[in-house]
């Protein structure tokens, strides 16, 4: 066998595609990971990467080595955790918007946590950015899609939604969307994506109106507050679809707008194969896939 210090600096470079992103994985020097890499393709007589100028690339060795490499060092963790009588807590941190975490993924995570009890987790809370994401293991942005790489998981695009409590929906029967807006109070959600203009600028609304806007820092307090009857929100359907469903918040279905923003599943997680990040990350992708599909 060769070497589980190779193996190790073999299956860390993989993933990073990186010698020097290995080493800090693994508290040890670029050189020791170069040396430790060309030992084990010295011991197996053949070439796991191809070097270039601009970064690593596996070879076809490689690619077909890898999988099994991780494999074996996952069994080897685990096999060590059983040893010592109990499973080791390994924490993993994901960082997205608070509304994404309190509407979207609260209602949908029990299934996971169930199957994966010893799993710690630590969700950070991100209003417009999160100051410690490069700290986290996943993280969940919006985006553009057309700035995603094709193989990243995302939502569906996302609509613009006016949203109010029942009770003021009759309004928009009765009236133009433009004296509505006019004479009701606006829940403004400030960020790096200003809904409300680009909702505006679609339908042609002028957003100004006699009675002072409420401006909140995330659509989760602007539903809430829509919710309370304290006015209209222009806000993501992933993050209306709860209150609509409960029927808390109603829509006005002309006054949707389409969007090429998502929530996306940026990164895979920067840990060897056998952390429980892996799981975590492969659970979110498929259910983003699966909303994916069905729309």
């Amino acid at each position: 066998m060769p070497p589980l210090s190779g193996l190790e600096a073999f299956e860390a470079a993989a993933r990073h595609l990186s010698f020097t992103e290995a080493a800090k994985e693994l508290n040890c020097t670029q050189a020791a990971i170069s040396q430790r890499v060309r030992g084990l393709e010295a011991y197996l007589s053949r070439q796991l990467f191809v070097r270039r100028r601009n970064g690593l690339q596996l070879s076809e060795v490689g690619e077909a080595y890898l999988p099994g490499v991780a494999e074996a060092l996952n069994l080897a963790a685990a096999a060590t955790e059983g040893l010592r009588g109990k499973n080791v807590p390994r924490t993993v941190t994901v960082s997205a918007p608070i509304s994404f975490l309190n509407l979207w993924l609260a209602n949908r995570f029990g299934s996971f946590l169930s199957d994966n009890p010893n799993v710690s987790i630590r969700l950070n809370s991100a209003i417009w950015t999160d100051p410690n994401a490069e700290l986290a293991d996943i993280v969940v942005e919006v985006h553009d899609v057309s700035d995603l790489d094709p193989h990243t998981p995302h939502l569906p695009t996302e609509n613009l939604e006016l949203v109010c409590a029942p009770a003021l929906i009759e309004q928009l029967s009765t009236t133009t969307l433009q004296n509505v807006m006019n004479a009701s109070r606006k829940i403004f959600t400030q960020g790096r994506h200003s809904v409300w203009e680009r909702w505006a600028t679609d339908l042609g609304i002028n957003l100004d109106g006699d009675i002072p806007a409420m401006k909140v820092d995330n659509s989760a307090t602007a539903l809430e507050a829509a919710a309370q009857n304290l006015g209209f929100v222009v806000a993501y359907s992933s993050y209306c679809q709860p209150y609509l469903e409960s029927g808390r918040l109603v829509s006005w279905s002309k006054a949707t707008v389409k969007t090429t923003l998502c929530l996306a599943l940026t990164g895979s997680p920067d840990k060897p194969l056998w952390h429980p990040a892996h799981k975590v990350f492969g659970w979110l992708k498929h259910e983003f896939e699966k909303e994916a599909s069905s729309t």
